[in-house]
């Protein structure tokens, strides 16, 4: 990674991916394993809040079955040519109840999130990096340098 991405010249520092993330949702893609040690991948909306990545999921997802048994995740986001941002590490699972769920913003747009959570069936991914890489052409162009 380090060769490929150009680093140091081309990181972007926490203080960048925070206020480039801004505790909104953005597109990424998240991968868990099966049983038989398969990848998926699947697109996902996540928000970064207290420095690490949250996906709202529905409870009885394939997803969450996987990470119940295998925690391991990663985490892509990126903009060709743009930005990059990879998160390899663990998955917890936020449930009703719990106060950091409670202060995950979703916005309204979201209608099939907040009609999940309404039914009690909504909770959140939250992913405890062990390594992540964020990369952009011109690490000058985001703020927070």
């Amino acid at each position: 990674m380090r060769g490929t991405f150009e680093f140091p010249d081309h990181g972007l520092t926490a203080r960048q991916v925070t206020s480039y993330f801004e505790e909104r949702i953005r597109a990424v893609a998240i991968a868990t394993v099966t049983a038989k040690g398969e990848p998926r991948v699947s697109p996902v909306g996540a928000v970064f809040h207290r420095t690490k990545f949250h996906i709202p999921t529905a409870e009885y997802s394939v997803r969450i079955r996987h990470l119940r048994k295998r925690p391991a995740i990663s985490l892509t986001h990126f903009e060709l040519n743009l930005i990059a941002v990879i998160v390899h590490g663990r998955a917890e699972i936020i449930s009703p109840g719990v106060p950091e769920f409670e202060e995950l913003e979703i916005s309204e747009q979201e209608k099939w999130w907040h009609a999940l959570r309404a039914k009690g069936q909504g909770v959140y991914l939250r992913i405890q990096p062990d390594r992540m890489f964020a990369w952009a052409k011109d690490p000058g162009h985001f703020s927070g340098v």
